[in-house]
Order: C-alpha cells, then structure tokens, then sequence
C-alpha cells in the first residue's frame, strides 16, 4: 500500500492511499503539468501549481478528489512523496516493508533489532571503560539533528568533553577501547 504525499515547503498533506503504485501513478498522471524527471537515478515527481484550474475534480475508481491552484504558493513546484506502508489487515509471516526512525538515524525494520543491540552493547563497553580509567560518563543530545551523543569528565571535573555520536558508524565499531582512546586523543591534540 502507498501514500500519496503532497509536499511544498512547510505544506505536507497525505493525500490519498493506493493498493499499488502503479495505480496511484495512473492518478498524478491526471494532474495537469504532472512531470516526471530522472535525477541521478532517481525519479522525481512534481506539478507546477499554476498549471491548476481554479477548481477541478479527478475521479479515480468512482472516488472523487478536489484540487484548486489556491492550494498552493503559485511560486514552487509541489513535490509528490510516495510513502509505503504496510496493511496489517493481510495476514503476512515477516517483517513488515520501511524503516524505523532510532534517535537521529533511520533504519531499516530487518535490521532495527540488530542495530539497537548493537549500539547499546557498544554504548556499555565504552561507559565500564571510562568508568574505570575515572571517568564519569553521560548520554546528552537524544532527538537533537545528529542524535544522542556521549559525554564524559574526570571524577570532580567540572568540563563535559564530547566524546561521540551514537550514530551508525558508532555501532560498526569492533574494537570500543581502541575507538575511545583515539577519539580521546583527537580532543588533546585539538
């Protein structure tokens, strides 16, 4: 199942829900000035709002939808999302189709439970290090634009120093210890 995402700077509407793509394709194809272009590999779809008249219906499978240029700034194309999501009425054995957002990164479903595992464990392998050279240790930053990061001090200091991100190269990371010291070097040395 698909969303159709009708987006324009800070306008963003879900519009309407198809079984297929191609289905809702055959739809934006009935937009006038609907346009397709292949960008880097990519597909991009869009319409020109002034191509719009004042008011117009599209029917689809006996449905009706309205549009009306006024539902637009005339200026910017309207970017169209396709958005998958799963129905959970069909009854289905795996793991359902996307990506899960965890902190500042997304992941795909078939590998949330994994990456999750993985960050944590790393998370604790680098908190009982510090922790026993001396250090205190601290997690800072959850929902900021580079996601939750580790922060660390001397016991009694008084200075935070910044550490890492707990992003998806921190979660690669094999070797913790020889990851922390060298991060705690690049920030003597900075």
């Amino acid at each position: 199942m698909v969303i159709l995402e009708l987006y324009q700077g800070d306008y963003q509407k879900d519009l309407v829900a198809f079984d297929s793509l191609e289905e809702g394709k055959a739809f934006v194809s009935q937009i006038p000035g609907y346009t397709l272009e292949n960008e880097d590999g990519f597909e991009v779809e869009y319409f020109n709002p002034k191509n719009l008249p004042d008011y117009m219906e599209i029917i689809f499978n006996g449905n009706i939808v309205p549009l009306s240029r006024f539902s637009f700034d005339p200026e910017e194309n309207v970017e169209i999302i396709w958005k998958e999501i799963s129905n959970l009425s069909v009854k289905n054995d795996k793991m359902i189709e996307g990506a899960t957002k965890v902190d500042a990164y997304v992941v795909n479903n078939d590998e949330v439970k994994a990456y999750v595992e993985a960050r944590e464990a790393n998370f604790r392998k680098v908190k009982a290090f510090l922790e026993n050279k001396g250090y205190e240790v601290d997690r800072s930053f959850f929902g900021s634009e580079d996601g939750e990061a580790i922060l660390y001090k001397k016991q009694g200091a008084e200075d935070w120093h910044f550490l890492c991100h707990l992003d998806p190269l921190f979660v690669e990371v094999e070797d913790v210890e020889g990851y922390v010291k060298e991060a705690m070097e690049e920030f003597l040395y900075s």
